[in-house]
């Protein structure tokens, strides 16, 4: 039916959602088939969809937080999703997601859940249900329901409510009954065994009425005997209450003359402490003079000080100046001396410049010769230098050319190390053998092409490249023996094929094979021995392999008629025929990789003549320019030496004209300090007016001091006079308040003693009354209890007593009895219960709780079956409004579903499964039978039967089969087409196709990781394609990470960055290398290593990884930092300082158990597929020899000279991590 609802999705939006930064689809009605490759972001749009429209992230099957969906370094994801509105403008769903909460936008307006989740229902959409909403996750999950699930999901897909609310009231129904027909059953036998029960009790029940009589007369004598113990405690109260009275006066006149003592104390005490106040204060002005006098004192020897250093001073001035004087004379002297010598001089400086002239023109004319022949020499050498670099090359060339036939041999040598040693003692011991052994292919074929190489290296396996050939059988078991039994080598032996090589022959080509694009045959791209010839044919069919152009390209059905295996100039194509038919083939491409494994072997002996001929010429051209550099060399030595002679005559006569320059200087500089130190002579007679003034004002400061010193001394001792006339009033005071504090301790003892006893007299009184009260308590409550309350009237009569207790007054009225008769008759009573007692109270509690059981029971059984009644005619009823439609939508999904089925030359049913019991609605399932091939039966759809192509058919055609029924927007269904052949995928399209253009289908979102192969055609739907890289195509969707800028981290990153980045490096595959991770803010963590080996299907190709030493713990799982055992490939101890440039062999590490040696978390890839670079290798250990260093040592500070450019930051720290020369 068509969708007149609304809900088809217009437009969908992402930003900063899972892979995509920024992301707008526009999808259309229908069919919307989204291709991509896997990782690329397909299953990230059904995400969104999902979440968008109210999904919990459980549907998706891929996170439960709502934060995992968040791109990484985004702070927020955003899905806006428009959906088609048939009345009015469309609705915009927007959600905004945020690492702590998420809000959600109607048409631009902030709104709460329950409105976007009552337009969804609205609009008829379900995420999840897996027949509306079938993520990538959940594909697998659709082929493992059983029947009862099936059959919920197809009824929640219908979309009619009442199915739904029908269905849960019948098997709640259902449950119910049963439930009561249980406890029915149960009741009954519970009942019945009650009343047998109860039978057997009664006999005991009788005996036991006996007893009571006895415990009846019992009880009244024991009243009797409560009643005269009353009397007696009402004496013993009346005493204690006069005792009471007499201690209670005592205590009151004890206490009057306590209270005069301590009020006469008190006053005595203020006193005193008027006097304390009074003596504090006095002391603080004197501690407030005694500051201001040792300040004063202070102020005194600071003045004595002074007047001394003024007197030192000048007693330092006038030994200044005598030695002022004593310099002057000195320097006079000097100065006298230096003049005497200069005058001599005079002849002496006029001859030393003649000879320096002379000696100049010398030197000029010698060193324009020295220039001249190293001109010459210079010329010379670079033309000789020239020559030896020929003769160089020419030797290497010939060297090269001479050694290429062992090539092949150090091919061998590298890469198959015992095939080797294998060849090399066949070739010592050859002639041992019978017949000949041919060498391995590798190294007896001769190609005749550079580029015909890859062609045989993808055509012929390793194994058979290196596989020895024998002619005799003989031969082969000792051969076979000495080199794998004997020497323990790993080679390949076979024996040569019976046929010849005539047998061998090629199909010849034809012109029409030559326009189809075959070339060749494999066999005439090489020459080899014949015996390996016959092998690689027999073995290879390298005869019968075609070589093509690229014609080729466009006839490859026609060649794989040929032959099922061609190569072209870029591919090897092979062809392969079904097993169940022979009708449909499937074709294999794989591009052709030089592997480098055949080494190229040409004739080169015109080219080694030529190369010694052209070497005798260099040889003899480069003698004479030898000769004509040793003349040379010859001259200039001797132009050298005369050099060298002039050079030192010239500084002998400098050495002397320097002497006398500097006698000069000195003679000027003493002149010039003497002037200086005669104008600072001393002046004695000033420095002595200096000296007097200054002591004469520091007298009269002491004069001032002294003054004040005396009067604050004065003023000292007054108060002082007054301290110690108030301290001898405190004494007096302190005295009669001690004698006071003697007299009121006794009093006070006197009294507590008083209150003691009084406290003994009514706590006695107290319990004796409260004891009576609980007597008389007593005798209320027995005659309330008791059946005989005629008996304990008759002691009413008589004298009453009266006691308080608790707010009321209790009276008993007294009689003269005998308390010793009321004894021996309740003994005597007593005595006749115990001789016939027996505990049957359990058995009276018994026998009336289950009495009262039985009732219950009885009850219980009557509500019961009316409820059962009702149920049955509720269960009937909801039944006849529920089944019937229900069989006609599964009847109308059966016949869509066989008419599919039988499209694809299948067949199919879909039934409603009963049960035996038709009213067992929780067991009621939706079967669905398949038939894939004609010799076999139906079988019920599960996985164990049938393989996920098949499965993933059944679901596919599950869900067109609903649509007729269901009337909801849109479906979306992730990589339905997972374990599908080429031609169910064919027909899928098709019939989704179809059902798309019918009019009646509501809109579709399929998503698949390839697209269909065969023939092209024109396809009646969107085609929305994710590529990893930017494209112009016009339908294409991709997230592209924006350039970095000149400031980004990523144009500056090094290897110390906190960055993760990986490549997929191009060995061999189909597509182009592909960064497969960049982030500069993801860090190199064991959990994002794990994500991407996992993103891009590690497990299932397993390269090798290159990777430096610090990603290598990650991937082997190591807890990181300074662990104790650090190494990935052995136990070395970190914490056995002694020990880490000694021991040479530490444990090997066997195995990597998490929980054990620094394990933390299981390996990501095995260890032997990890490789290391070299240089990597070197810096590491350079890093942690340098790393124990002590950082003030010579070794540390060499190490930072020689690597300037050290990070001055790290330098600070004291860190040194080894040279930064990456």
């Amino acid at each position: 039916m068509a969708n007149k609802v609304g809900g088809r999705i217009v437009r969908i939006k992402l930003k900063g959602f899972m892979t995509y930064d920024d992301l707008e689809i526009k999808p259309d009605k229908g069919l919307n088939l989204i291709i991509g490759l896997n990782g690329s972001g397909k299953s990230s749009i059904m995400s969104a969809i999902c979440l968008g429209l109210g999904g919990k992230p459980q549907f998706t099957g891929r996170a439960v937080q709502l934060s995992d969906f968040i791109k990484y370094s985004h702070t927020k994801a955003i899905v806006e999703i428009e959906l088609e509105s048939p009345h009015s403008r469309n609705d915009v769903i927007c959600r905004v997601i945020q690492v702590d909460k998420h809000l959600w936008y109607l048409n631009n307006k902030l709104v709460h859940q329950n409105e976007i989740t009552s337009l969804i229902k609205k609009y008829n959409i379900d995420t999840s249900n897996l027949c509306q909403f079938l993520p990538q996750e959940k594909v697998a999950e659709f082929s493992k329901m059983d029947k009862k699930q099936r059959l919920v999901n197809m009824i929640q897909a219908i979309g009619d409510p009442s199915l739904v609310t029908l269905f849960d009231e019948l098997k709640t129904l259902r449950n119910d009954l049963c439930r009561f027909e249980r406890d029915l059953e149960e009741l009954e036998s519970n009942k019945i065994s009650e009343e047998k029960m109860n039978e057997r009790l009664k006999p005991e029940i009788d005996k036991h009425e006996e007893r009571q009589q006895l415990k009846i007369e019992l009880d009244i004598l024991q009243f009797k005997r409560m009643v005269c113990h009353y009397s007696v405690l009402q004496d013993s109260v009346k005493k204690k209450e006069a005792e009471r009275k007499q201690l209670n006066l005592e205590v009151l006149k004890m206490e009057e003359t306590s209270n005069k003592l301590k009020d006469e104390k008190r006053r005595y005490s203020s006193e005193l402490s008027n006097y304390l106040t009074k003596v504090n204060e006095l002391k603080t002005e004197v501690s407030s003079r005694m500051k201001n006098l040792t300040k004063y004192y202070g102020n005194l020897g600071k003045c004595h000080e002074e007047i001394d250093n003024a007197k030192i001073n000048f007693e330092n001035r006038m030994l200044e100046k005598q030695e002022q004087t004593a310099k002057l004379t000195a320097l006079s002297r000097q100065i006298e001396g230096l003049k005497d010598i200069l005058s001599l001089k005079k002849d002496d400086m006029r001859a030393l410049k003649e000879k320096l002239m002379e000696n100049i023109k010398k030197y000029e004319s010698v060193h324009q010769q020295l220039s001249c022949c190293d001109s010459d020499l210079e010329r010379v050498n670079l033309d000789k230098n020239a020559l030896e670099y020929r003769k160089k090359f020419k030797q290497e060339e010939i060297y090269r050319i001479s050694n290429e036939e062992d090539k092949k041999y150090e091919v061998l040598r590298q890469k198959y190390p015992d095939t080797y040693t294998a060849l090399k003692w066949l070739q010592q011991n050859e002639s041992s053998f019978r017949a000949c052994i041919s060498p391995p292919p590798l190294v007896s074929i001769k190609v005749e092409k550079d580029e015909n190489r890859r062609f045989i290296e993808n055509a012929v396996a390793d194994r058979d490249l290196l596989m020895f050939v024998c002619e005799d059988k003989g031969d082969l078991e000792r051969f076979v023996k000495i080199i794998k039994h004997e020497k323990k080598l790993c080679v390949n032996v076979s024996m040569v094929p019976d046929e010849s090589l005539a047998d061998f022959s090629s199909r010849p080509i034809t012109n029409n094979m030559r326009n189809l694009g075959i070339h060749c045959y494999l066999k005439d791209l090489f020459t080899a021995p014949e015996p390996v010839m016959r092998f690689l044919c027999k073995l290879n069919r390298v005869h019968q392999v075609p070589v093509c152009t690229e014609k080729a390209e466009s006839n490859v059905d026609t060649i794989l008629k040929f032959s099922n295996l061609f190569f072209t100039a870029s591919e090897k194509i092979m062809g392969k025929r079904s097993k169940y038919g022979q009708q449909s083939m499937s074709v294999r491409r794989d591009v052709l990789i030089s592997r480098n494994i055949l080494p190229n072997i040409k004739d080169n002996t015109a080219a080694l003549h030529s190369a010694k001929m052209e070497l005798q010429e260099i040889e003899k051209e480069l003698l004479k320019y030898k000769q004509q550099y040793d003349a040379l060399e010859k001259l200039r030595t001797q132009l050298e030496r005369q050099q060298e002679q002039l050079r030192t005559e010239k500084n002998t006569i400098n050495s002397e004209q320097r002497k006398l320059n500097d006698l000069r200087a000195k003679l000027g500089q003493i002149t010039e300090i003497y002037d200086k130190k005669a104008k600072d002579i001393i002046d004695e007679e000033e420095e002595k007016n200096k000296v007097t003034v200054a002591v004469c004002n520091l007298n009269a400061k002491k004069l001032e001091i002294l003054t004040e010193i005396h009067k604050i001394v004065k003023e000292i001792l007054h108060l002082k006079k007054e301290i110690a006339t108030s301290i001898l009033y405190m004494r007096g005071f302190g005295e009669k308040i001690s004698s006071l504090e003697v007299k009121i301790s006794y009093q006070e003892k006197q009294l507590q003693n008083a209150k003691s006893r009084l406290s003994v007299v009514e706590s006695e009184k107290i319990r004796i009354k409260a004891e009576g009260v609980k007597l008389f308590a007593d005798l209320q409550a027995k005659k309330k209890s008791s059946k005989n309350v005629k008996e304990y009237e008759k002691f009413n009569e008589g004298n009453d007593m009266k006691l308080k207790g608790k707010g009321k007054s209790m009276v008993v009225s007294s009689q003269n009895l005998d308390l010793e008769e009321i004894e021996q008759r309740i003994s005597n009573i007593e005595a006749q219960i115990e001789l016939t007692d027996e505990d049957i109270a359990p058995i009276i509690a018994e026998y009336t709780k289950r009495k009262q059981a039985i009732l219950s029971i009885e009850e219980q059984l009557n509500s019961i079956k009316a409820m059962v009644e009702d149920l049955k005619m509720r269960l009937q009823e909801k039944k006849r409004r529920w089944l019937p439609p229900l069989i006609t939508h599964i009847e109308s999904v059966n016949r869509k579903f066989s008419k599919y089925y039988k499209i694809l030359k299948c067949a199919g049913e879909i039934s409603l499964d009963q049960t035996d019991d038709t009213d067992d609605f929780p067991n009621y399932g939706l079967q669905i039978k398949l038939k894939y091939r004609v010799n076999e039966e139906f079988m019920e759809l599960s996985q164990t039967h049938h393989s996920g192509g098949e499965c993933s058919v059944a679901a596919i055609i599950f869900i067109l089969s609903l649509q007729e029924l269901t009337d909801v927007p849109f479906r979306c269904i992730d990589e339905i087409n997972q374990g599908m052949d080429a031609i169910n995928e064919r027909n899928i399209y098709q019939l989704v196709a179809d059902a798309a253009r019918s009019g009646s289908c509501s809109q579709y979102f399929l998503l698949t990781p390839k697209w269909l192969h065969g023939k092209r055609k024109a396809m009646p739907f969107a085609v929305p394609m994710i590529w990893r890289e930017p494209t112009n195509h016009i339908d294409c969707y991709f997230c592209m990470v924006p350039p970095a800028s000149e400031d980004s981290p990523r144009k500056r990153r090094d290897a110390s960055k906190p960055s993760l980045k990986a490549v997929l490096l191009n060995n061999g595959n189909e597509l182009p290398s592909i960064p497969v991770s960049d982030a500069v803010y993801m860090k190199e963590t064991y959990h994002n290593l794990k994500q991407l080996l996992e993103m891009i299907n590690y497990s299932k190709y397993g390269w090798q990884i290159r990777a430096d030493l610090k990603v290598v713990p990650l991937f082997m799982g190591l807890q990181l930092g300074y662990t104790k055992y650090f190494c990935f490939l052995s136990l070395r101890d970190s914490r056995a300082i002694a020990l880490q440039y000694i021991k040479r062999d530490w444990p090997q590490r066997a195995s990597f158990k998490p929980g054990e040696m620094n394990v933390e978390h299981p390996p990501l890839a095995e260890q032997h597929k990890i490789i290391i670079p070299l240089l990597h290798i070197k810096l590491d250990l350079v890093k942690n020899l340098v790393k124990p260093m002590d950082k003030n040592e010579p070794a540390f500070k060499y190490l930072h000279e020689k690597f300037p450019r050290l990070s001055v930051a790290k330098m600070k720290e004291v860190v040194f991590v080894g040279p930064q020369i990456k």
